[in-house]
């Protein structure tokens, strides 16, 4: 085994389009809130719709349930279960 090969062992690129399943729990960073009192995540091209998560969860990290995923469109929507965590750019 070559030293170049040992490096990039376990070494994986991202995708921009992560597939996601129905059931799925993941700790995101709300980037918005609309009027309806629900938050916009984005997971590089992936867009969410969270339920629930208004204003008050916007560049905070949550943790969300996906309950519709189109892995066509990258597009879906989750629920809101609970803040984990400050985003490290609020005061």
């Amino acid at each position: 085994m070559s030293i170049f090969t040992k490096y990039l062992k376990g070494w994986q690129f991202r995708d921009t389009t992560p597939s996601l399943a129905v059931g799925d729990e993941l700790d995101v960073f709300v980037a918005e809130s609309n009027s309806d009192g629900n938050g916009h995540v984005y997971i590089g091209d992936t867009h969410l719709l969270v339920e629930d998560a208004g204003p008050a969860t916007v560049e905070k990290r949550v943790r969300v349930r996906v309950t519709e995923f189109d892995e066509t469109d990258a597009t879906g929507r989750a629920e809101f279960i609970e803040i984990v965590g400050e985003s490290s750019y609020t005061s």
